[in-house]
């Protein structure tokens, strides 16, 4: 595998949430000030999930807040949205806010919210950004041809394709393209769909999307990285023909759901180190490593 798992995997579990809740998993995740900051998804006692935050110093120690930051019941007006629970966001920073897309779920089916923070304290509820059935938002950390663009991973019938589109405020958004579909007989055969957001190289922009596969009575998913063009962020420069991060351990092979490793969060070091937080199983955070040069070298290969 390209990306080392850190030897204390997970590094955080449901025993150290200070409330009854039934697992951690999912989480985004950014720098913020001096520490890391992992924006978890929490599922309550009953069944639906909120947002809350982990802190860290290095980057490997969390401690959580003592409450969720952000629950189903926070979003107004577009509660009927999210009633059934929030899920997987994911972090951008965009000028001085921070931007998060996450899936919002309800008897509407899933479908893609946008909220923005400046300080993680206070978050405006923007609302959907897409019809439903879509989820595995991301988006681009700057404009690109004066636009702001996002991948997700609308379905169709049994269409599980990531594609990518163009907007001029954040919250109309045209242009739709075909940006990736599953490889036929590969790891990926089943569907695939987006897991960080893209962060910029001088070679493109590099991302992880996940991959699905069915295995016998069960699936397995596996996390592979892409590298699509700087300028026309629609052409896909190149992918891993393998994945990068598959299910081994005992605490990605058995959990709320088995075999399933899956990322929404990384934090990019300046020398090029590359953290992505991922869970085991949806049921708990873990931590592997490898470097931007790694994952292009690999993408082009």
């Amino acid at each position: 595998m390209l990306m080392e798992k850190y030897q204390g995997n997970p590094i955080v579990t449901i025993e150290q949430v200070p409330f009854r809740a039934n697992s951690i998993f999912n989480p985004g995740a950014t720098r913020y000030g001096n520490e890391y900051l992992l924006l978890c998804r929490v599922e309550m006692p009953n069944g639906r999930s909120s947002f809350l935050i982990e802190r860290s110093k290095d980057g490997i120690n969390f401690v959580p807040d003592s409450r969720p930051c952000l629950t189903p019941e926070d979003h107004g007006e577009f509660f009927k949205y999210a009633e059934w629970g929030i899920e997987d966001p994911r972090i951008v920073k965009l000028g001085v806010s921070y931007y998060i897309t996450y899936t919002g779920y309800s008897k509407y089916m899933p479908l893609v919210m946008l909220a923005e923070t400046k300080d993680f304290i206070k978050f405006n509820v923007l609302g959907p950004i897409s019809e439903p059935s879509n989820k595995d938002c991301a988006l681009f950390p700057e404009k690109i041809n004066g636009l702001y663009w996002k991948m997700d991973r609308p379905s169709a019938d049994k269409s599980h394709n990531i594609w990518i589109s163009s907007s001029p405020d954040l919250i109309h958004w045209g242009q739709y393209k075909i940006l990736m579909e599953p490889t036929t007989g590969t790891w990926e055969n089943d569907k695939i769909g987006g897991s960080t957001p893209p962060v910029k190289t001088k070679d493109g922009w590099l991302l992880c999307y996940h991959g699905v596969r069915g295995f016998g009575i069960s699936t397995l998913y596996k996390i592979g990285a892409v590298l699509l063009d700087l300028h026309e962020p629609w052409k896909v420069i190149g992918k891993t023909a393998e994945p990068v991060l598959m299910p081994e351990k005992d605490y990605e092979r058995t959990g709320d759901v088995n075999n399933v490793v899956f990322a929404n969060g990384w934090i990019v070091e300046d020398d090029g180190t590359v953290r992505l937080y991922y869970s085991g199983a949806d049921t708990n955070i873990c931590l592997a490593t490898t470097t931007t040069e790694e994952l292009i070298k690999a993408c082009k290969g």
